[in-house]
Parts: C-alpha cells; sequence; structure tokens
C-alpha cells in the first residue's frame, strides 16, 4: 500500500504552494443507518480506507477511522454486540468525536501538515476530513477523507521536488554568478570607455570653448573692419559722385565745344566752297577777258597807228588777267588745302564728341556699379550678425547628456540585471 501510494504521489506534481485538493482523497460516505458489517466488508475489501464518513441527508454527521472501528469490533464482545447494527452506535460511542480535523481543500500541504502533527498523541494519525464548498452554495459541503500517511508522503514529496528545485537554482545560481563576473568585468570596461569619453568630450569642450573666444575676438575684427568698410565706402562713395559729377559736367562742356567746333567747322566749309565758286568764276571770266585782251592785240596790230595807245592798254590788261589768274589759282590751292584739314578738324570733332559720349556712358554704369556696391555693402552690413556661441554650446551639451545618457541606460539595465542575479541568489542562499 505504501509503495503504492508513494508511486502515485510521486506522479504528482506538488510544490510548496499545493493544496490538499492535489492530493488522493477517499469517498468513503454511508448513512448513519448502514450496518456495521457492510462496512467491516469495506474496509476488509479495500485496506487502503483510512475510515469511513458518516453523513445524513448531505449533513455531516462524524467520521470513523480504520483504526478506531477495528478497535471497537476487536473488544470482548465487540464483534458480536455491534456486527447486526447500524454504524450510528459506533459513532455515537467514538471518544474521537469531539476532536475531528476538518480542512478546507484549499488549504496548503504544509499548513496542514502543521495543523495535522499540532493534535494531540491520541488523534495524530487520525485521518485529516477534506471539505469541498461551492461558491454557489457554500453552505452545502462534500467531505473526503486524506490519510495521515498519505499527507505526510505528499509533504515529503513536495520537500523532495523542493530540494531538486534548489539544487537546480543553486547550480543557475553559479551560472548567474559566472554571468554576473563577466557582465561586471563588461561594466568595468564600459565604465573605462566612459571615462575616456568623459575625458574626451571635457578635451572637445575646451577646444570648442577656445574656438568660440577665437570665434568672438574674428567676429569683432570683422563687426570692426565692416563698420571701418562702410564708412570708408560711404566717403569714398561721395568723393565718387562728386568726381563722377564733375567729371560728367566737364564731358558735356566737351561734348558742348565740339558741337560748336563741328558747326564752325560747318560754316567754314561753306564759306570755302563758296570761295572756291567764286575763284572758279573768277578764273573763268580771266580767260575770257584774256581771250578778249588777245583779239584786241590782234585786232590792234593790224589796224593804224593810231591804237599804239589801246595795245599799251590791252598788255596791261593781260597782266592784270595773268595776276588775277595767278590769285585765283593761289585761292583754288589754299582752299583745296583748307577743304581737307576742315574735313579733318571735323572728323577730330565727331570723334571727340564720341569720345565724350562714350565717356558719359561710362560714367553712367560706373555710377550705377557703385550704387549697387552700396546696397551690397548695406545688405552685408544687415546681415551681418554675431555668431551664436551659445547654440554651439548647446549642441555639444546636447550630444554629451545624450552620450551620457545612452551609457546610463546602458549602465541601469546591466545594473538591474546584476541586482535581478543577486536577488535569485539571495533566495537560493535563503
Amino acid at each position: 500500500m505504501a509503495n503504492n501510494l508513494e508511486s502515485s504521489i510521486n506522479l504528482l506534481k506538488l510544490n510548496s504552494e499545493s493544496t490538499l485538493r492535489q492530493l488522493p482523497l477517499t469517498d468513503f460516505q454511508v448513512s448513519p443507518m448502514t450496518p456495521i458489517e457492510l462496512v467491516a466488508s469495506q474496509f476488509n475489501k479495500q485496506s487502503e480506507l483510512p475510515g469511513v464518513i458518516v453523513v445524513s441527508d448531505q449533513k455531516f454527521l462524524g467520521m470513523i477511522s480504520r483504526s478506531y472501528f477495528h478497535e471497537q469490533m476487536n473488544s470482548l464482545y465487540g464483534s458480536k454486540l455491534f456486527m447486526k447494527r447500524p454504524i450510528q452506535l459506533v459513532l455515537k460511542a467514538n471518544k474521537y468525536s469531539d476532536k475531528y480535523l476538518i480542512l478546507p481543500a484549499e488549504e496548503k500541504i504544509n499548513f496542514a501538515v502543521q495543523r495535522a502533527l499540532s493534535r494531540s498523541d491520541e488523534t495524530v494519525y487520525e485521518p485529516l476530513i477534506i471539505k469541498f464548498t461551492s461558491k454557489k452554495n457554500p453552505d452545502v459541503g462534500i467531505y473526503f477523507l486524506l490519510s495521515f500517511q498519505t499527507l505526510i508522503f505528499a509533504q515529503s514529496h513536495s520537500i523532495k521536488q523542493v530540494i531538486n528545485e534548489l539544487a537546480h537554482y543553486k547550480t543557475d545560481a553559479k551560472n548567474y554568478l559566472m554571468q554576473l563576473k563577466s557582465k561586471q568585468y563588461k561594466l568595468q570596461q564600459h565604465t573605462e570607455a566612459l571615462q575616456v569619453q568623459k575625458q574626451e568630450i571635457l578635451d572637445r569642450n575646451k577646444l570648442l570653448e577656445k574656438q568660440h573666444n577665437e570665434l568672438i575676438s574674428k567676429s569683432e575684427q570683422i563687426k570692426n573692419m565692416n563698420k571701418t568698410m562702410q564708412e570708408i565706402t560711404g566717403f569714398s562713395s561721395q568723393e565718387v559722385r562728386k568726381a563722377f559729377f564733375a567729371t560728367f559736367e566737364g564731358v558735356q562742356k566737351i561734348n558742348n565745344n565740339m558741337n560748336k567746333i563741328v558747326k564752325i567747322g560747318q560754316v567754314f566749309t561753306n564759306e570755302l566752297n563758296l570761295v572756291n565758286s567764286t575763284s572758279n568764276q573768277i578764273e573763268i571770266i580771266s580767260k575770257q577777258v584774256e581771250h578778249l585782251a588777245i583779239q584786241a592785240a590782234i585786232v590792234a596790230g593790224h589796224s593804224n597807228s593810231q591804237l599804239s595807245g589801246f595795245s599799251h592798254i590791252t598788255n596791261e590788261i593781260g597782266k592784270l588777267v595773268s595776276e588775277t589768274s595767278e590769285a585765283g589759282r593761289q585761292m583754288n590751292e589754299v582752299t583745296n588745302h583748307l577743304i581737307p584739314k576742315i574735313s579733318e578738324l571735323n572728323n577730330l570733332a565727331e570723334t571727340g564728341k564720341n569720345t565724350a559720349q562714350s565717356l558719359v556712358e561710362n560714367n553712367q554704369r560706373s555710377e550705377k556699379t557703385l550704387d549697387e556696391l552700396d546696397g551690397l555693402i548695406q545688405q552685408l552690413n544687415l546681415e551681418t550678425k554675431a555668431v551664436n556661441f551659445s547654440d554651439i554650446e548647446d549642441q555639444n551639451m546636447d550630444i554629451y547628456k545624450l552620450q551620457a545618457l545612452k551609457s546610463k541606460q546602458e549602465k541601469e539595465k546591466l545594473i538591474e540585471k546584476i541586482n535581478s542575479s543577486l536577488d535569485k541568489k539571495t533566495k537560493f542562499s535563503s
């Protein structure tokens, strides 16, 4: 019986939280009018029965253990006295009727053992009565029997399993300790790496601070240079505008003088053309007068001596014609010489006029370029601002905080794992 009980309990998955409902319980109930010989027959047939429960209309009346039943039956005249009678006679004669140990089915095994062992020496080995109640009708209960031996076997089995689990946990604890040492080593490496990173960040901050100061100095220099350049540009712009204005007025005067020269040259050209025309007329008249003088001389030669004085006159006319022709020729030469010079003068005046116009256009383009330069300088002055180095420091601090936060999170995760492993180790040790 013990081996069968132990083997049946070994099949159960018991632990320190297991309850009585998980154990093999005995369901042997009879009414109070059941003959005693029927109960005795069942005890003889089923040696594992720890006792019998007497109920009436689902109401618990009492329990008779196997040992007490046999004690009564084996007494003098006991068998003859009780065998044909109902079981309620034995129940009334039961001296342990007020010492039943009734436990709920949800009671834990370890607590049930403590309650069972705390009974008196006379009832310590009596079976336990396990009560099942319904949630819908808690006043109605169903009763089962649990032998003290089964309870002890169950506790022993649960303790054995706990010991096995402890051994398993100890093995796991050793593995956790090894992992813990490995993680501690990695943590140390991470800590050293973080120290190196922290030092690098400090060095970088010092470098950034140095660059910050240099940039502030350069910014001040650029600001001063920009201010000086603006002042110089403003002053030079005024002077250049004055020079442009004076140059423009001079060019306008040159242009006006050139126009006057061109007009005078045109007048000279017209007058010379008139002189040249007159000279040609004089030359034509001189040739006609000369021809008449020749005709007169011929006539005078064929006439008488009365025309001798007229011959003298014709000679004088011939001389005058010669001189007039020579003067007309010289006038034509002078006219022909002056006409190319006046034309050249007109060309030079026109070239000077075009040059002056080109200077005016270049002056206008230069003035426009100067205006654009002023605009660019003003825009540069408006857009030039001090460098916001606090943003650089904030960005650098954000990077440092992000790295620190990441490292802190990694540390916290690793420390959390270590604490968890240490907690498990503490539980195993306890």
